[in-house]
């Protein structure tokens, strides 16, 4: 019987609490872009620049298809899991990065092509996405939109 109720069947494990889901999300965004201008800074090497931050990249794809951790989430001692307690694929993984972005970019293509009153409201609404998103980390299970769409929950390691 899981110690957490709101978790359902999952294994007997504790929700990630919100701010360190916030934190592991803000200090991937630190690892990711924070590189980025030095690819617009000749003198610093373009080149390795930019392969630096592949580097990052495919390192934070490997982290989180190997583990089911970024190097912000591995930082916060969370990761990523099923229902049943095992790793995502790396298609649910996919589906649970993209399904936001996705849905944000529908709205946006639908209404910057819609100058009716539906495609004004989808315009509207598109800032509202990832708005809904993230306050779904205040449910009882603390999981996000993306985290119901992919069948996953983040969880504390051990």
């Amino acid at each position: 019987m899981p110690s957490n109720p709101f978790l359902g069947d999952v294994p007997d494990v504790e929700a990630a609490k919100r701010w360190s889901r916030f934190l592991a999300r803000l200090i991937d965004g630190l690892v990711v872009f924070a590189p980025i201008p030095l690819l617009f800074f000749p003198c610093l090497g373009s080149i390795a620049a930019l392969l630096g931050w592949l580097a990052i990249l495919i390192g934070q794809v490997w982290l989180l298809v190997a583990r089911g951790q970024t190097i912000g989430k591995k930082a916060m001692g969370i990761y990523i899991m099923r229902a049943d307690g095992g790793l995502p694929n790396p298609g649910w993984l996919l589906v649970r990065e993209l399904s936001i972005p996705m849905a944000v970019g529908i709205l946006r293509y639908t209404g910057q092509h819609d100058p009716s009153p539906v495609g004004q409201a989808l315009q509207f609404l598109l800032g509202f996405v990832w708005l809904i998103d993230s306050l779904f980390i205040f449910s009882p299970t603390r999981r996000c939109l993306h985290d119901y769409v992919a069948g996953t929950h983040v969880v504390k390691v051990g």
